[in-house]
């Protein structure tokens, strides 16, 4: 059963015109007199009156035109219903945008093994607009190295997925290239930069104790401007050596240096979404593929 007829027919009686009705509906007037008509044969009777310019409904119009609103209604209320339910069933998932292409190639891999590009919405951020969005429950799960509060709030869990080695993250004409047989403990003689917004930078590095350090780092707003003093002056960065994202500066591994990064997956425990769950578990196995 079509409801345009119902439809045309509430907006004329609405509009007070079979012109405009047709206008908002994008129809020509001849159709909707038609749609009116068979709502009419169909009804046993005439629905509108029209005379001196004005369109009324009559007694048998007045009937069909409270079941028609709330037939029109609930076939509205139903597709915003049914819209609902599709936007409920995408995982927002968003990833620091500090992470290179190698890790976003595994996230394209479990798409195409397993889903399509309409399951998932990705966005690219850093760790103080994902825990933001986490805690608004505008996000499913983040996926970065950790949440810009120390203390993580008590509805948010984390699933570490892969860890990787710290390196140096330098520029390219840095005098720090230049050293033979380059120690960590050589990196002392030079500034350190490091932003919150990317943890790996401002951790003490330690594999067994990582805490956050407060001195002995010149801290900037972002991981851009962290690359940019970097790549600009004779100084350096910790960073994910797999897995940070760069193009104009250079990464040195550091012998002897056990630090590590590791990238988690953090997400709201209470969550509405039975399909997160599934999708946690899948992220964590194709990372380690």
């Amino acid at each position: 059963m079509s409801l345009w007829k119902y439809k045309y027919f509430l907006d004329v009686v609405e509009l007070k015109s079979f012109t405009k009705a047709g206008a908002r509906n994008y129809v020509t007037q001849t159709a909707v007199s038609q749609q009116i008509a068979s709502l009419e044969k169909m009804a046993g009777g005439m629905l509108l009156e029209r005379g001196n310019g004005e369109i009324c409904l009559t007694e048998l119009g007045e009937i069909v035109y409270e079941y028609a609103r709330e037939m029109v209604q609930t076939h509205e209320r139903m597709l915003h219903e049914i819209e609902r339910y599709k936007e409920s069933s995408v995982v927002r998932i968003g990833i620091d945008s500090s992470i290179n292409k190698l890790f976003w190639a595994k996230m394209q891999k479990m798409i195409n093994d397993k889903h399509s590009e309409a399951d998932f919405r990705f966005s690219k951020l850093d760790s103080y607009i994902g825990s933001r969005m986490l805690r608004e429950n505008t996000l499913d799960i983040y996926i970065g190295y950790g949440l810009s509060e120390l203390e993580q709030p008590d509805e948010i869990g984390e699933k570490p997925l892969l860890s990787s080695r710290i390196g140096a993250y330098i520029g390219l004409e840095s005098s720090i290239n230049e050293q033979p047989e380059f120690k960590a403990k050589d990196l002392e003689r030079y500034i350190r930069y490091g932003t919150k917004s990317y943890l790996c930078s401002v951790m003490n590095g330690q594999k067994n104790d990582p805490q956050l350090l407060t001195q002995g780092i010149e801290l900037v707003d972002n991981v851009d401007t962290m690359k940019l003093k970097v790549e600009f002056n004779d100084g350096y960065a910790l960073a994910d050596s797999q897995y940070f994202s760069y193009s104009d500066g250079d990464m040195l591994l550091l012998p002897g240096y056990d630090g590590e990064c590791v990238i988690k997956a953090f997400y709201r425990k209470k969550r509405n979404k039975k399909k997160v769950k599934e999708v946690l578990e899948e992220i964590k196995n194709v990372v380690k593929s």
